[in-house]
């Protein structure tokens, strides 16, 4: 404390000569009865000098009087009413800092260059709950207890946003879609809000992989990176959901879409790791995939759905699949299949452009084929009844460079209690050929197609034949009967009185019965003919199943100056398709005279 001697002197020196006036002229005041002066100065009660009357404004604290220097301790030091007057007060709240607390308010209220410190800041983001705002983030952002409440719009229990243990609510305008829903079949909504649409048939190869662009050629990897599915089954497809990803470098996508990816029956659906035209080599590109990349040397691509893998294929850097710069792995289309693109045998190299300048390959259609194509069929004028004529048709085959091609065509198939083979094909090398099936029931043919360097893949048809629900019976027609006369010599013997003669030569009669008809146009090309009268033994027959047999007249007798008469008739006998059958005879008559 400072003492202030000089000071201090002054009040007495006052009261000494106030006390002078007094005695001299002063009657009026003073102790009334002896004129004694009662006047008692002001204490000074801390010991400090200063006195209430001087200005001390806390007389019971040494430590507070006028002139002092102050301090910054929130009081008065110097009197001069104001508390720590020059110290530093960063939030201006009249209270300096060194004794201001620090407040929940976004001000470093006590000036140690931080702002709210050691409030809880529950979510770790700077931000202390007293004054943290609530975001869809799965925290509690301001502390209350509660965590992202005001974002459950459906008050279903799940907010838009989820957390660490609940997955978010990805429709919450409904409140029958959430992470707890069951999925319900066939409504195209993810009620359960998994990614996936209308999950839980899912079969393998209801797609699968039929073209693959891994080393693109007027664009850089991977910019031009894109491979095509196939819907093969006969349900609309949701892709959203599906899992793209790779066993041989750990690639992983799952495809996300604020709308629903639909892929109907027997259409086409490419992925790409870019949609845009301009840099990606021309490709319309229905879903742009991250995270995947196609290498040029091995890979593979997964399609997983629902815990089922779809369609997987791997490729082998050119041991068996195509591998070409500039050209998409294009699978043939004689091998659509999950199975059958297994195999590289399968794949070729695409030949042909989508587009002007672009790389060669089909993407979003059906792929050109590798390979001669041969297309089995048959002409719908075919009434398919049996015994009528069946037209065969390969005229659908193809070449896809445009080459000639050949046509081999086989019976691999014929009901059980058929006679027929490939031989019963009329012209098997033909274009169209023809075939009269013999009973009812299901007949398959096969085509295989040549164009001089490769054979295609077979093609084959299977054609229902019904029973014929009609008939008539076919007309025997033999043909004209013939005649025949010679003579032979006799040598006379005893004078004229007897005569040696000798048979007459073998004489072959020509036969023909091609002039039969059927009047449903049957096929009658078995006849069979028979000797059915010949009482002298005299005729044999020679290709006795063509239309046009030999019958030979041999032995016949001759007699002098006599005629020998040998009557052959011959029968011919015709059956049709259906079985039925009729005849027909002609007389033969072969005359011998003796001369």
């Amino acid at each position: 404390m400072i003492r202030h001697p000089i000071l201090r002197l002054a009040p007495l020196l006052v009261l000494a000569a106030l006390g002078a006036c007094d005695d001299k002229g002063n009657t009026t005041s003073g102790d009334s009865a002896g004129g004694l002066d009662t006047y008692t100065p002001p204490a000074d009660g801390d010991g400090d000098g200063w006195t209430t009357t001087d200005g001390d404004c806390d007389d019971a604290n040494a430590d507070v009087y006028p002139t002092r220097d102050e301090d910054c301790n929130g009081v008065d030091d110097n009197c001069n009413g104001v508390v720590d007057e020059g110290f530093a007060d960063t939030d201006a709240d009249g209270t300096a800092d060194c004794v201001d607390k620090e407040e929940c308010d976004g001000i470093d209220n006590d000036g140690d260059g931080e702002i709210d410190e050691d409030f809880p800041d529950a979510d770790g983001d700077g931000v202390p709950d007293c004054r943290g705002t609530e975001e869809c983030d799965g925290v509690d952002n301001d502390g209350d207890g509660e965590i992202d409440e005001g974002f459950d719009a459906d008050g279903d229990g799940y907010t838009e946003c989820g957390s660490d243990e609940t997955a978010a609510d990805c429709d919450d305008e409904d409140a029958s879609v959430n992470p707890g829903a069951e999925e319900v079949d066939g409504d195209l909504v993810d009620n359960d809000c998994d990614g996936l649409v209308d999950e839980g048939n899912w079969t393998e190869g209801a797609f699968y992989i039929t073209e693959i662009m891994n080393n693109p050629g007027v664009v850089s990897d991977p910019d031009g990176e894109w491979f095509e599915i196939y819907n093969d089954s006969a349900d609309t497809l949701v892709l959203n959901g599906i899992v793209i990803s790779s066993s041989s470098d750990g690639d992983w996508h799952q495809v996300t879409s604020d709308e629903l990816l639909l892929l109907d029956p027997g259409e086409y659906f490419v992925f790409g790791a870019n949609d845009d035209v301009l840099t990606n080599g021309g490709v319309e590109v229905d879903y742009v995939y991250e995270d995947v990349s196609l290498s040029n040397e091995v890979d593979d691509i997964i399609l997983d759905a629902d815990g089922v893998i779809v369609d997987e294929v791997a490729w082998d850097d050119g041991d068996t699949f195509p591998d070409e710069a500039g050209a998409s792995m294009n699978l043939d289309p004689t091998y659509y299949g999950a199975a059958l693109n297994d195999d590289g045998a399968n794949w070729c190299r695409a030949s042909r452009r989508w587009d002007t300048a672009t790389d060669f390959g089909s993407p979003g259609s059906q792929n050109q084929f590798c390979w001669p194509v041969a297309s089995a069929s048959y002409d719908p004028r075919s009434s398919l009844f049996t015994c009528d004529t069946l037209y065969l048709d390969g005229s659908g085959s193809s070449d896809p460079e445009g080459l000639s091609l050949t046509y081999e065509w086989e019976l691999t198939s014929a009901p059980a209690s058929s006679a027929l083979t490939t031989a019963d094909i009329e012209t098997p090398t033909d274009v169209n050929p023809t075939f009269v099936p013999d009973v009812a029931g299901i007949y398959v043919f096969t085509l295989t197609v040549y164009n001089g360097y490769e054979y295609s893949p077979p093609s084959s048809v299977s054609v229902t034949i019904s029973e014929r629900p009609y008939n008539t019976d076919p007309t025997a027609d033999a043909g004209s009967d013939q005649s025949y006369s010679e003579d032979a010599s006799c040598t006379p013997i005893s004078y004229g009185a007897s005569y040696d003669c000798p048979d007459c030569s073998d004489y072959d009669f020509e036969l023909d019965g091609s002039g039969s008809t059927d009047a449903d146009g049957d096929d009658l090309s078995d006849p069979t003919w028979s000797i059915s009268y010949d009482p002298g033994s005299y005729a044999s027959i020679t290709d006795e199943d063509t239309w046009t047999p030999t019958v030979t007249l041999s032995g016949v007798p001759a007699t002098y100056g006599s005629d020998t008469t040998a009557t052959v008739r011959v029968q011919l006998t015709v059956t049709d398709c259906m079985g039925a059958t009729d005849t027909d005879e002609v007389e033969l008559t072969y005359t011998c005279t003796g001369t």
